[in-house]
């Protein structure tokens, strides 16, 4: 849809099985290669990062990511700067008009993951990715893009969901120890070895990531995602808080820096 350049993408299948049925599904002009890795989320989100060089700018999206949005302001003047205007003393957060945010298509990936690239060059961090949200997609607590002081940006610890990130690949890194919350793990390693992680809170996804087929589907369990957080929680225990999520029943793992005060916004590194 968004006309990526086919040279660019490589698709990583788990076996000769499934690289069979894509290579019948699929015209070969529509992408450059074809990989075959490790079946599991562990092994193939381990074996990716290894297959290109240290440095790499990688742009990772999972097959069952089905659309990208936007949020944005449905109009100029919105209740919050009217609640500005009239309540100076209240703070930002509290007046920040949530119902005046809309989400419309992402009209450029190709622009989108550039501008991801160039931030993370300013800022000197290795990962950025997108606003997790449950499906479908909602707007409510997103951030609408604010191109004058990107507010919409934030650098400090924060949960980069695996299904829609982009890398410069640092192989310490992406090694992840666990199946279930791996990218919990990989948002982790990327804050301690840059000092931030860099989360574009305007921009989400549809995906059908817990509700597909197949996968991790058929082997995640509570008792598995259990285990999971809780290694997450012990092993870092002033960057996460480890809770139920009383909906579900499924362990959560809540990131946040609890040794200093991290502030929302672009950090720009020098």
């Amino acid at each position: 849809n968004y006309k990526i350049n086919p040279k660019k993408i490589y698709i990583f299948v788990a076996n000769n099985h499934e690289k069979n049925i894509y290579e019948n599904f699929l015209d070969n002009k529509q992408y450059n290669k074809i990989v075959v890795g490790k079946p599991g989320i562990q092994h193939i989100r381990n074996f990716m990062p290894k297959y290109f060089p240290e440095g790499q700018k990688i742009f990772y999206m999972d097959d069952d990511c089905y659309a990208l949005f936007e949020c944005v302001r449905k109009s100029s003047k919105s209740k919050s700067n009217r609640s500005n205007r009239s309540n100076k003393s209240k703070s930002k957060k509290q007046t920040r008009d949530k119902s005046n945010q809309k989400l419309i298509p992402l009209k450029n990936l190709d622009k989108f993951i550039k501008s991801g690239f160039q931030d993370l060059h300013i800022t000197k961090l290795g990962l950025f990715g997108i606003y997790p949200v449950d499906d479908p997609p909602n707007a409510f607590f997103m951030r609408a893009t604010d191109n004058k002081q990107r507010k919409h940006i934030s650098t400090r610890l924060c949960y980069i969901i695996g299904y829609c990130a982009g890398t410069i690949n640092k192989r310490v890194c992406e090694v992840r120890t666990i199946d279930d919350k791996e990218d919990f793990e990989r948002s982790i390693k990327y804050y301690l070895h840059d000092g931030g992680v860099l989360r574009y809170n305007n921009i989400t996804a549809k995906s059908k990531c817990y509700k597909e087929p197949g996968g991790m589907q058929v082997e995640r369990t509570k008792e598995r995602v259990k285990r999971s957080a809780l290694y997450l929680s012990r092993k870092y225990p002033d960057l996460t808080r480890y809770k139920v999520k009383e909906s579900t029943g499924f362990s959560e793992v809540v990131l946040k820096d609890k040794r200093e005060k991290q502030e929302f916004g672009l950090k720009v590194m020098k």
